[in-house]
């Protein structure tokens, strides 16, 4: 199969971002050979997923100064068939020493094509914030999917993140395309999830709103455990709504 380049990206926080991007990268692996870029400086996706101290890690700030190549900042996660990119605090230094331009935002791009050969999966967890992180990410990845939690001031979020998609699709990445909305801390029995969930299929149709992630105890826990909620606890709500989930983006295609 074709390297499918993957980002969960939302420029609001709490919107369970790095929780969905954790989860699906354990889920997927067990599906094909993954390689997940943390891009955002809290590292919270690195210190769940690397091994051993992060701290002691090459980061992906190293890839991005154009330090070394992007092989050397590789290694295994703690499971198989998971490779990681690790992040730390120091990418937030990057970020703000750096320009958004045509050379700045496609060094992830250009590095990454390099290693299509090898993965089946390339997943990105950018920053919650419109900078040069997230525009780098954006531009290196091919499949959009947003974590949103279905209230209103979440919607304001979603149509920042679409006209950033449109801009940089028509003007640096043509393959950059919006594959899913993944409905986070959902509780179908609330009126104003109902309605969200009617406005977007009236925008976008139905079949881009994603299996749905329940409000659940365990996915809150499995963080502080440096576990995936399969890890963690793979009878619970969760783990059954991330499996849901992980198996819908296997078989989406939308954006290829």
């Amino acid at each position: 199969m074709d390297t499918r380049v993957i980002i969960f990206a939302n420029r609001k926080g709490g919107s369970g971002k790095t929780t969905t991007a954790i989860n699906c990268a354990h889920g997927l692996s067990k599906k094909g050979s993954v390689l997940f870029i943390d891009m955002d400086a809290q590292a919270h996706a690195s210190s769940v997923l690397a091994s051993g101290s992060i701290n002691q890690k090459v980061t992906v700030a190293e890839v991005l100064k154009q330090n070394i190549p992007i092989e050397q900042a590789i290694e295994k996660s703690r499971l198989p068939n998971l490779a990681i990119i690790t992040s730390s605090r120091d990418l937030g230094s990057y970020e703000l020493g750096a320009e958004i331009n045509k050379e700045s935002v496609v060094i992830l791009a250009d590095a990454l094509a390099s290693q299509f050969k090898f993965y089946d999966y390339i997943l990105i967890d950018p920053p919650p914030t419109l900078g040069v992180l997230m525009t780098t990410s954006l531009v290196a990845a091919h499949e959009v999917y947003i974590p949103m939690p279905f209230h209103f001031l979440a919607m304001e979020g979603l149509a920042e993140m679409m006209r950033v998609i449109y801009r940089l699709n028509a003007e640096v990445n043509q393959t950059l395309h919006l594959c899913g909305i993944i409905p986070t801390f959902f509780n179908k029995r609330i009126k104003t999830s109902q309605k969200i969930q009617q406005e977007i299929e009236t925008n976008f149709g139905k079949q881009i709103i994603m299996p749905a992630i329940r409000n659940n105890i365990k996915l809150a826990e499995s963080p502080a455990y440096k576990q995936t909620i399969f890890e963690y606890s793979k009878r619970s709500i969760g783990a059954k709504d991330y499996q849901d989930l992980v198996d819908k983006i296997a078989e989406n295609t939308s954006g290829k």
